[in-house]
C-alpha cells in the first residue's frame, strides 16, 4: 500500500519531463526580419516582425514551424529555419564589447590605486613595494587580457560585416530574380500574344487562297464554256 504514493509521483514526475525539454532557446538569425504568425504557415495573418539576434522560448514545433514566447510574453509562430541555437555575431559583438568597458575601467581603477601607492611609499616600506609589485603583475596581465578582448572584438565584427554585405547581395539577388520573373511573365504573355495572332494569320492566309483557287476554277469554267459556245455558233454557220 505504500508504494502507490510513490508511483503516482513518480508518473508526474514523468509527464512533466516532455514540457521542460520542449522550452529552448533560440535567436532570429543575423540580418533578418522575421514574420511573427498567428499559426503554423504563411496563410496565417502576421502579428509583427522580429530583428536579428531576437532571444526566443520555442514551445513547439509543427509544419516547419515553432511555436515561440517572446520576453514580452507574446507567443506566436515563425519559420524555423531562420531560429539558430548559437548566439548571434550581433550579441557577441555588444558582450565583448562591455566585457572591454569593464576591463578598462578595471585598469583605470589599478592605476589609480598604483598611483596612491606610490604616493605612499618610502624607502624602508617593504610592504607598500610588495603591493605596488603585486599590483604592477595584475595590471600587465589585465592589460593582456584587455588585448585579447580587442582582438575577439575586431574578429566579430569583421565576421559582423561580412554577414551585413553577404545580406545586401542576398538582398540585390532576390530583386533580380523578381524582376527576371516579371520579365519573364511579360515575355510569355508576349508570345502568347503572337501564337493567338500567326494562328489568326494563318487561317485568314488559308482562306485567301483557298478563294483564290476557287476563283481560279470558276474563271477556267467562264472561259470555257464561252469558247465552246462560240465554237458551237460557228459549225451552225
Amino acid at each position: 500500500m505504500k508504494k502507490i504514493p510513490y508511483l503516482l509521483i513518480l508518473i508526474m514526475v514523468i509527464s512533466l519531463v516532455p514540457q521542460a525539454l520542449i522550452a529552448e532557446t533560440g535567436y532570429v538569425s543575423d540580418m533578418l526580419l522575421l514574420t511573427f504568425r498567428e499559426g503554423p504557415g504563411t496563410s496565417y495573418p502576421v502579428i509583427k516582425t522580429l530583428k536579428s539576434s531576437t532571444a526566443v522560448s520555442i514551445q513547439q514545433e509543427q509544419d516547419g514551424f515553432y511555436k515561440v514566447e517572446l520576453s514580452t510574453g507574446e507567443i506566436g509562430w515563425v519559420d524555423k529555419k531562420f531560429i539558430i541555437f548559437e548566439m548571434p555575431s550581433a550579441l557577441i559583438v555588444k558582450q565583448l564589447e562591455q566585457k572591454i568597458a569593464r576591463s578598462e575601467r578595471k585598469i583605470r581603477n589599478m592605476e589609480e590605486r598604483q598611483a596612491d601607492l606610490k604616493t605612499q611609499l618610502t624607502s624602508s616600506n617593504d610592504e607598500n613595494i610588495k603591493k605596488i609589485q603585486r599590483l604592477e603583475t595584475d595590471l600587465t596581465q589585465t592589460r593582456d587580457q584587455n588585448k585579447t578582448l580587442s582582438k575577439s572584438l575586431a574578429d566579430a565584427k569583421n565576421r559582423y560585416t561580412t554577414l551585413v554585405q553577404q545580406s545586401k547581395n542576398i538582398q540585390q539577388i532576390v530583386t533580380e530574380n523578381k524582376t527576371i520573373k516579371s520579365e519573364n511573365l511579360s515575355l510569355t504573355s508576349r508570345l502568347e500574344q503572337l501564337e493567338r495572332k500567326s494562328k489568326s494569320l494563318l487561317k485568314t492566309g488559308m482562306i485567301k487562297w483557298f478563294l483564290a483557287g476557287v476563283g481560279t476554277l470558276l474563271l477556267g469554267w467562264i472561259l470555257g464554256q464561252s469558247v465552246s459556245s462560240r465554237r458551237r455558233s460557228g459549225s451552225s454557220l
